[in-house]
């Protein structure tokens, strides 16, 4: 609970604009919720939750940096594979509509996530918040 609450207040530590990004992809990603009866969501929950956890380790063992993005690693597949799935859905615009924008967000996420990995490995491993 406390790498959780640590985690949360090095987020608020972040630039605004940053801070309202983290909060747009968890709402849309928590959307999910709402359609919980479809595969779709489902999937999308549990990916949500896995990338948490692998954030909370990362973050638990280097603190706050560039290498987090790793967390989201399950979006490549689940965007590819949700991206098949679409012409499946159609008929059910809010469904899809949510989708799309999720899909969006993540896929723009990812590719945030891409750099920083990427800025990591090339070594700025400085903590990108350091609350001390």
């Amino acid at each position: 609970m406390a790498t959780a609450l640590s985690f949360f207040r090095h987020i608020m530590g972040l630039p605004v604009h940053w801070r309202l990004w983290v909060m747009a992809l968890v709402l849309v990603n928590m959307a999910s919720l709402f359609f919980i009866d479809r595969p779709e969501a489902r999937w999308i929950l549990g990916a949500f939750a896995f990338g948490g956890l692998a954030q909370m380790v990362l973050f638990s063992r280097l603190g706050f940096v560039r290498l987090l993005g790793l967390g989201h690693f399950l979006w490549f597949p689940l965007l590819y594979w949700l991206l098949g799935r679409l012409d499946g859905l159609s008929g059910q615009p809010v469904y899809v509509s949510w989708i799309v924008v999720l899909m969006v967000m993540n896929a723009l996420s990812l590719t945030i996530d891409v750099v920083d990995v990427v800025k990591y490995a090339l070594g700025e491993r400085e903590p990108t918040v350091d609350l001390a």
